[in-house]
């Protein structure tokens, strides 16, 4: 008696283990297969992973070099943060002065007087200016000298004004026309 663990090579059974072997090879294919697909799938998680963890360092990275160095955000600063960031600082400034140097530094930072130094520095006080009048008044006042001291007259002491005055105008025109000319301030 033939047990039935036994199997015995009919030709019948030769045909149907090569249709078995066929199909399991078909079977091997399409596992390996949705295994190559499935490690892809990983792979591509892993780096969609990998590509947020880079954004999140670099985002890290960004938001600490904004607290490191607050010079490198520049957004622009309006008047009115300006304006109060020199009072805040001014207080501060006149709270270690004296009481005669606060009263006089509230007096020169109030806005008229700020205004009209402002208008006489950008006119009256121009550097050009006062260099060309100084310069005049030296070499003017030198020459007028030697000439009175030598025919003798007297100095009324208006010829050193006047020769400043004098200066001044030819160093304004100067500029005047500089400007006029390049363009450039």
């Amino acid at each position: 008696m033939a047990s039935p663990e036994q199997h015995t090579h009919s030709p019948e059974h030769t045909g149907n283990s090569k249709e078995l072997e066929k199909i399991g090879e078909k079977q091997k294919e399409i596992l390996r297969s949705k295994l190559d697909h499935a490690a892809e799938k990983h792979e591509a998680k892993g780096d969609v992973h990998h590509d947020a963890v880079n954004k999140a360092e670099s985002k890290a990275t960004i938001q600490s070099r904004e607290a490191r160095s607050p010079a490198e955000r520049r957004s622009p600063i309006t008047k009115h943060q300006r304006e109060a960031s020199f009072q805040a600082q001014l207080s501060t400034a006149q709270s270690d002065m004296h009481p005669a140097e606060k009263v006089f530094s509230k007096v020169i930072h109030n806005k008229t007087v700020e205004k009209v130094s402002d208008v006489a520095a950008a006119s009256i006080a121009r550097p050009n200016a006062l260099l060309a009048g100084s310069i005049f008044a030296f070499i003017a006042v030198t020459a007028v000298y030697l000439v009175a001291k030598n025919y003798g007259y007297p100095l009324s002491g208006f010829e050193t004004i006047g020769a400043f005055i004098v200066g001044w105008i030819a160093g304004v025109l100067y500029d005047y026309f500089r400007i006029m000319i390049t363009g450039k301030k």
